[in-house]
């Protein structure tokens, strides 16, 4: 369990510094699979609803408050890394639209098929993704056990 902690909060650090790299200009890298680069996102997923700030800065609340108290009863149950993985990168990524109207993100997965690049991600979204992955995966284990 200590090891998932320190896990989880080296990732928070990590997200914290490559940002901040990310909006001084100095994470700049392009490769074939890879390319860091600078985007500030005002809005959700694809940069839905950046023209209703406030609800942009407020409405994740909502949903984590709903969703805790959903999950909550049942979250001792849960294995850890469902229940690390996706608070940190929620809460890290909700902690800037709150602080600074945006989130910064900077990694991108370029491929030459596809002509509009647009998905740029930041080392929070993976973990909220990864958090929520294992929290279905531990829900469908449940009632497949059942």
């Amino acid at each position: 369990m200590y090891i998932a902690i320190g896990i989880a909060a080296a990732l928070f650090t990590a997200d914290r510094v490559l940002k901040y790299l990310s909006r001084t200009g100095k994470l700049r890298y392009e490769g074939r699979l890879l390319r860091l680069t600078h985007l500030e996102n005002h809005g959700f997923f694809m940069s839905f609803g950046q023209q209703h700030p406030q609800l942009v800065r407020w409405m994740p609340w909502v949903v984590w408050l709903l969703a805790a108290a959903c999950l909550l009863p049942q979250l001792s149950r849960r294995p850890f890394g469902a229940r690390s993985g996706a608070l940190p990168g929620g809460v890290k990524n909700q902690y800037a639209r709150l602080r600074r109207g945006s989130v910064t993100d900077y990694l991108q997965f370029p491929h030459r098929r596809i002509k509009k690049r647009a998905l740029v991600w930041n080392l929070a979204d993976f973990m909220l993704l990864g958090g929520v992955v294992l929290t279905v995966l531990g829900l469908l284990r449940e009632l497949i056990r059942k």
